[in-house]
């Protein structure tokens, strides 16, 4: 029984296929070499129409009018917005007033020498009378250590120790021994007593204070006395204060036609400062 179906269905195919032929042959024959033939209007020819004239014509815009803000706008030109001096936006035509001038020097350095001994240390061979202690002092232009006791000379360094005293303290609140240790020389080259105490460091009296110009680096002003005047390229100056304990300087640059005198207290630096920045600039 199923093989009477398979061959009628086999057969419905076949006929459909071979219809399916016959309606692509009729139509492809209808238009002769494939081509398909021209349309034609039915009576009714295209006219033309004619293409109107423009004419140009001058706009006028409106005056903008104010806004409730305050600011003017235009329509195609966007406001300048601005930013005043406790920094809030502003329409106002406020700008920034220009960096203050530079000061044209800075310290480089205050060179003081050392005094040419220094105490190192000491060594206590008996607590009871610091007269015994060995002192251990520094020759700083020889670069080398000296151990010296009191009473004695050191002949290369030219100098004589007349006395070594310690000094004991007890901190009440901490019940701490401070102590300090002081060595009496006799500097034979000037005659001179000079008083050396331990964990300080002593100068020479002379102090030099090294300025620059802030246009050239590279040149160098060594002063050493306060009051003593000096010259740039940025104008004229005078050293007034040498503060050794905060190691500062206070120049004062003086007045010209345009400017008003102006004095600095100066801290070393290793270079120029750098050029202040404006505080804002309109946007």
């Amino acid at each position: 029984m199923n093989k009477i179906y398979d061959k009628l269905l086999l057969l419905l195919a076949v006929l459909a296929l071979l219809g399916g032929i016959a309606v692509f042959v009729l139509k492809s024959g209808s238009a002769p070499d494939g081509q398909t033939a021209p349309l034609q209007p039915s009576g009714n020819p295209y006219e033309a129409i004619p293409v109107p004239e423009s004419t140009s014509t001058e706009a006028a815009w409106p005056v903008p009018g104010e806004q409730s803000s305050g600011w003017v706008y235009d329509v195609f030109t966007p406001p300048k917005i601005f930013i005043d001096e406790n920094g809030q936006f502003s329409a106002e035509g406020w700008a920034p007033p220009p960096p203050p001038k530079p000061f044209g020097v800075y310290l480089v350095e205050i060179v003081r020498k050392p005094y040419r001994i220094q105490v190192e240390g000491y060594i206590e061979e008996d607590l009871s009378d610091a007269s015994k202690s060995l002192l251990l002092l520094f020759d700083e232009e020889a670069q080398t250590q000296i151990r010296i006791r009191p009473g004695e000379t050191h002949v290369d360094a030219d100098f004589e120790v007349l006395g070594f005293s310690i000094v004991r303290k007890i901190d009440p609140a901490t019940s701490t021994v401070e102590k300090s240790a002081t060595v009496t020389i006799l500097d034979k080259r000037s005659g001179e007593e000079v008083q050396l105490v331990h964990g300080e460091r002593l100068f020479d009296s002379g102090v030099t204070v090294v300025i620059a110009s802030e246009d050239d680096p590279t040149s160098l002003i060594e002063l050493t006395e306060e009051g003593t005047t000096f010259e740039t390229v940025s104008g004229q100056y005078e050293l007034q204060q040498i503060n050794l304990e905060e190691n500062t300087v206070t120049v004062e640059k003086q007045a010209t036609e345009e400017d008003e005198a102006e004095a600095r207290t100066l801290s070393p630096q290793s270079g120029p400062p750098a050029a202040a920045a404006p505080a804002s600039a309109p946007s």
